[in-house]
């Protein structure tokens, strides 16, 4: 064999591995991704699919789809009696537990960095409702409220319905669902402000700013974007607070207390109206979506990052 013709093999040779070490590289990232990709395509992308599919069509007690409608199901929802109170109920309800535990996160934050050693626990006691689950939290609030044994009543020495009461079921349920999401609203915006530079506030003494000056012009602007986080995450959960509804009051006393996603509930696996229940999903997606999107929309007005 001539020398030309080893080189050219040997260049050959060189070629092909370089190829196949360029496709590896190109394929690795897809190959780690491939298990969470897999993950996401088989537990969110492909039940949303079928929501969607499902809210299209007429569906049998099992939840088969036998025929498409188009958005039959949807004009149908629409044209319910008690969807319009049930809507207006959710936002009552989430315009509640958003405001409030916002409210309650941005306070407990504020003392948990308060110095002294008589706060130093505080950072304990207001992450604890985040180790607690749900489900237990709701019987916990149901039997401390109970009209006949309840520790309240006994403690202020009353006799009130609290939860059987239509007026003050919903928002006694905002307030549990408030303790529920405080945990996790403090563990963030304690973690902004301690990210805030402690210069900031030396400064601001030193030209003999006080307590509330600091908190209006330092405090707030410094946590902006994690308020901004905690927000959206709080929109999401109030629209999505199902177990402590479930637990505590069953949707009642008569619908005071049937917010959107009890109602998909009910309708699923109770009334087998699985065509409705999908209907109602998709547009609960719809307003969450629509709310969102208006937050990162005036995103600039809300958010101080220097």
């Amino acid at each position: 064999m001539s020398e030309l013709t080893v080189v050219k093999s040997i260049g050959f040779s060189v070629d092909e591995t370089k190829k196949k070490t360029n496709v590896m590289k190109f394929m690795e990232p897809y190959f780690l991704l491939s298990p969470s990709l897999l993950a996401l395509i088989v537990f969110l992308y492909y039940p949303f699919l079928k929501t969607i599919a499902l809210s299209l069509s007429i569906t049998n007690s099992q939840g088969v789809a036998k025929a498409f409608v188009g958005l039959r199901n949807y004009f149908r929802i629409f044209s319910e009696d008690g969807f319009w109170e049930t809507l207006l109920r959710t936002f009552y309800f989430s315009g509640i537990v958003i405001m409030l535990s916002m409210i309650l996160g941005f306070l407990t934050s504020v003392l948990a960095n308060v110095k002294g050693k008589a706060f130093a626990p505080f950072g304990i006691v207001f992450s604890m409702p985040l180790a607690a689950a749900s489900s237990g939290v709701a019987i916990v609030f149901q039997k401390m409220f109970d009209p006949a044994s309840g520790v309240i009543n006994k403690i202020f020495g009353t006799d009130f319905q609290w939860f059987l009461d239509p007026a003050m079921a919903l928002p006694l349920t905002a307030v549990v669902t408030v303790w529920m999401m405080s945990g996790t609203n403090f563990i963030f915006m304690n973690a902004g402000m301690k990210n805030i530079p402690a210069e900031l506030y030396e400064s601001a003494e030193i030209d003999g700013a006080g307590f509330w000056r600091k908190l209006a012009h330092i405090t707030l602007p410094g946590i902006s974007p994690v308020m901004f986080f905690v927000l959206t995450l709080n929109v999401v959960s109030a629209f999505q607070a199902f177990a402590q509804v479930n637990i505590i009051t069953q949707g009642g006393p008569g619908d005071a207390t049937k917010i959107l996603v009890f109602s998909i509930y009910r309708d699923a696996f109770f009334n087998f109206r699985f065509d409705f229940a999908a209907a109602q999903s998709v547009i609960l997606f719809l307003i969450i979506l629509a709310i969102t999107l208006v937050q990162f929309k005036n995103e600039k007005r809300m958010v101080h990052y220097s």
